[in-house]
Parts: structure tokens; C-alpha cells; sequence
């Protein structure tokens, strides 16, 4: 599956694969120089993060990272990490403010 950049800030995107969210990239300017950092964010052992000097670089290496990683684990350990990040970030499971 192809990894698709969302833009969710300025110089900072979601990376999703067929609408699941797996990774980040984001601009890190409060950094000397800056770099753009990128992570994967799926809730197992040994999610790969790293920096590039370009998007264009940050992606390419967010990309291999992902491959490799999700090589490493089942479809099952997978799918049970995608199941409790979606429940864990659903809006519905944080209350609204009382107006």
C-alpha cells in the first residue's frame, strides 16, 4: 500500500497508509539548523524514528523504515495496535466541556 502525507499544521503532516494512521513528519525549525524529523507511531516494540534535510528525504526514509518494520511484525500484532490506537483516539472518548 502506498503511504499518503496529510497536512495537519504548517510543515507538519500525518503519514497514513489506506487511511490508517502509521506515521509523522514534521519540520523541526526550533532546531540548529533545522531538520525534518520523521516517526512511526504504531504502539509496538521498536517503532523506527529518525531526520532528514528535506521532506522529499524524510519521506523516502519514513517509507523503507515502515516496510522494514512492518516485516518484522505479524498481521495479527498489527492489527491489534492499529485497534487500540484508533479506540485510544477516537473524539467521542473525551468528554466535551461543559458550556
Amino acid at each position: 500500500m502506498p503511504l499518503t502525507l496529510r497536512m495537519i499544521g504548517l510543515d507538519d503532516y500525518s503519514v497514513r497508509e489506506d487511511r490508517q494512521l502509521v506515521g509523522r513528519i514534521r519540520y523541526a525549525s526550533e532546531l540548529s539548523p533545522g531538520l525534518w524529523l520523521w516517526t512511526c507511531i504504531v504502539t509496538l516494540p521498536g517503532a523506527p524514528s529518525g531526520e532528514a534535510g528535506s521532506l522529499d528525504e524524510a519521506k523516502g526514509r519514513l517509507k523503507v523504515a515502515w516496510e522494514n518494520f512492518k516485516a518484522k511484525h505479524t498481521t495479527q500484532e498489527l492489527a491489534k495496535a492499529f485497534a487500540e490506537m484508533n479506540e485510544a483516539n477516537r473524539p467521542d472518548r473525551y468528554p466535551r466541556s461543559v458550556r
